[in-house]
């Protein structure tokens, strides 16, 4: 099971991109939002769009950025709404480099 809740409606990506603080890195754009969930649980959306690369890339960025999130709100992260959008850079990078520039970019 997750330790998060995913982002559904385009209305709240909309929101955490208007409203949200926003980090950027290399490979990653973060926007986390000032107020926590009101169930507790975090609430994470994630975009990577077709400049990434193909639907098997694409896919495969997604896997890796939600395994580190679930590794991270496991561990000690706060509940909170974030939107991770992939950058095309993210598609060459390894999993642990990958790993690196979201702690960054989340503070955590």
């Amino acid at each position: 099971m997750r330790a998060f809740a995913s982002l559904r409606r385009r209305g709240d990506f909309s929101r955490l991109r208007q409203r949200g603080r926003r980090v950027a890195t290399p490979s990653l754009t973060v926007y986390r939002a000032d107020s926590p969930p009101a169930r507790g649980l975090p609430l994470v959306g994630i975009s990577t769009g077709r400049a990434v690369g193909g639907a098997v890339v694409r896919n495969r960025v997604r896997r890796r950025i939600r395994a580190i999130l679930d590794e991270l709100f496991k561990d000690h992260l706060p509940p909170q709404r974030l939107l991770v959008e992939a950058r095309p850079a993210s598609a060459n990078l390894s999993f642990e480099r990958l790993q690196a520039e979201l702690v960054r970019a989340i503070g955590a």
